[in-house]
């Protein structure tokens, strides 16, 4: 079969971008020919498929003099929000993607596409290729662009009730689907995510340390519950711990972690190179702190598993489904409730101090399973390990031969 992938940012680095990189990945080992449209900028450099098989589309050009667009406002690298576009930006965006797509289109004509984000380049995409079988990829981003941006949606963002089918994170996430874009259920297929086995796995030997060791890992933003971690973790005041902060902040996000964490020697923050070294660095941690206020799946809890760490994350019901009972009545990961939350992934207010007694009385609970000297990662490892890239590409492999008949 002949594949198309499409995302409108960089195919790293992000997880939809991470998402996209490890499918087109996971699908050599069926023997597809894939090509691959994205975003690039500031000569970036991408190693999953052949040069010759990559149709990247550039900003920060003379066509597209502004950063990649990011369906996050807040991205790991320079971005333009949605928001702040203005119809001559739009338009000049839509035309170099559009053209893109129309040179891939002759050269190549494919079996399937696959869109990333039901946002402005899928409705593109249904609109080059009427008569392909194209399934768009729900990242929840998109669906949050929708929430917030409305006006960009309605002007925008068509005919996404005409894909053939919809991939989505989760059961819960069908009937936002349905409601924001009137796919039809029967159309909606939960394929979860995914993580790289090849990359985050069980450490043959845990390195020993004095300290148990936390560590947070996403973008440096609000809507993550950085802050509040680390104002819980100083107020634990606990010699034999310490907490690593895993992110690239934008200048005003640093300013404002640096002044959370003051003088605390025990806290650092650094950025790693990729996710390679980003497993390596976990599997020398116990404990992953995923304190965020949305999340479209939590990836990261499930990477973290994978590498042999205890989890503490807020009630992301995507995730939830996904683990099931049998991981959670482990104890291998706490579930901490969120507090009420509007446009999205703001907090109220008032409800945050009880949302950090929880997360404190969570982090100590793992923390004490740790200097017990507790395992129970062996109960669960087979689990774990169906949430890997092989199993899901599996899956959606099975999906397109049932399509193709």
């Amino acid at each position: 079969m002949k594949i198309l992938h499409v995302l409108a940012q960089l195919p790293s680095r992000t997880g939809s971008g991470v998402y996209y990189s490890n499918m087109i990945e996971g699908f050599k080992k069926y023997n597809h020919e894939q090509k691959a449209i994205f975003g690039s900028q500031d000569s970036f450099n991408w190693y999953t498929l052949d040069q010759e098989h990559q149709y990247p589309v550039e900003f920060k050009t003379r066509e597209l003099p502004f950063p990649i667009v990011g369906m996050s406002d807040v991205m790991p690298y320079e971005n333009t929000r949605y928001a702040d576009m203005d119809e001559e930006m739009i338009d000049a965006w839509k035309k170099e993607f559009k053209r893109k797509l129309i040179e891939v289109k002759g050269l190549f004509k494919p079996d399937f596409i696959f869109a990333h984000h039901l946002w402005i380049l899928t409705s593109l995409v249904i609109e080059v290729f009427p008569d392909t079988k194209i399934i768009g990829i729900c990242h929840n981003t998109d669906l949050r662009q929708a929430k917030m941006n409305p006006s960009i949606k309605d002007k925008y963002v068509d005919d996404i009730d005409k894909l053939d089918y919809v991939f989505s994170a989760s059961e819960e996430q069908k009937n936002e689907i349905e409601e924001i874009y009137g796919v039809e259920k029967e159309n909606i297929i939960a394929v979860g995510g995914g993580f790289n086995q090849n990359v985050f796995y069980f450490p043959e030997e845990k390195t020993k340390s004095d300290k148990v060791r936390l560590v947070f890992s996403a973008k440096i933003d609000p809507s993550k519950g950085v802050y509040e971690l680390i104002e819980v973790y100083k107020s634990l005041d606990l010699e034999d711990i310490s907490l690593d902060i895993i992110g690239n902040p934008d200048e005003e996000n640093k300013r404002k972690i640096e002044s959370y964490i003051g003088d605390n020697k025990s806290i650092s923050l650094y950025n790693v190179k990729d996710q390679i070294h980003l497993a390596d660095d976990l599997r020398e941690k116990d404990i992953f702190i995923m304190p965020s206020f949305y999340e479209g799946l939590g990836l990261m809890a499930i990477e973290s598993l994978a590498c042999g760490l205890y989890v503490v994350a807020t009630e992301i019901e995507a995730l939830m489904s996904l683990l099931g009972d049998e991981v959670e009545e482990t104890g291998i990961i706490k579930y901490v409730p969120l507090p009420r939350i509007y446009d999205t992934d703001k907090p109220v207010e008032e409800d945050l101090p009880k949302f950090k007694e929880d997360l404190r009385e969570a982090i100590l609970s793992q923390i004490e399973k740790i200097r017990d000297g507790k395992k129970c990662h062996y109960l669960v490892e087979d689990k774990i390990k169906s949430f890997s890239w092989e199993g899901l590409v599996e899956k959606m492999n099975d999906t397109l031969k049932s399509i193709n008949k």
